[in-house]
């Protein structure tokens, strides 16, 4: 021990580092675990990108009432059941749409991604020529106010 150092002054410095070995070891035990500081994480199930989309009428419904403004947009409106179809190089659920606005006959298809709306473009005829068709009362129930 120097001249400058006193037995508070050691004991101040030997506590100070069994405080930071305690809390070192804590991290390592803390990291070991794989728990961390906070709750234990819960691991997400993976998505599934062919989720059947159970509620595709009412979604399909949702998003046309958004995007058409022209009620002669919903005239004669149809629907297809969802169907798993080749996209590209995967496998999605596709539904056909069909609808008369100013007489031209308009045939759209909602591609599916894990249940949800991920496209909605102008189908090709590989897409829907086969399609089997129902009303699409909800669509018809969405119309925008006079």
């Amino acid at each position: 021990m120097t001249r400058d150092e006193s037995p508070k002054m050691r004991t101040v410095e030997s506590h100070f580092a069994v405080g930071v070995a305690l809390i070192a070891a804590v991290m390592v035990l803390a990291g070991c675990s794989g728990g961390g500081f906070g709750a234990p994480k819960k691991e997400e199930p993976p998505t599934d990108p062919n989720a059947y989309p159970a509620t595709y009428r009412t979604q399909i419904a949702t998003f046309l009432r958004q995007s058409l403004t022209n009620r002669n947009d919903f005239r004669g409106a149809s629907i297809s059941a969802p169907t798993l179809k080749p996209i590209g190089n995967n496998q999605r659920y596709t539904v056909c749409v069909k609808f008369n606005p100013n007489s031209q006959i308009k045939t759209k298809v909602a591609i599916y991604f894990a249940g949800m709306i991920s496209q909605f473009i102008d189908a090709t005829p590989e897409q829907c020529d086969s399609a089997a068709y129902q009303p699409f009362t909800e669509l018809q129930a969405a119309l925008p106010p006079t």
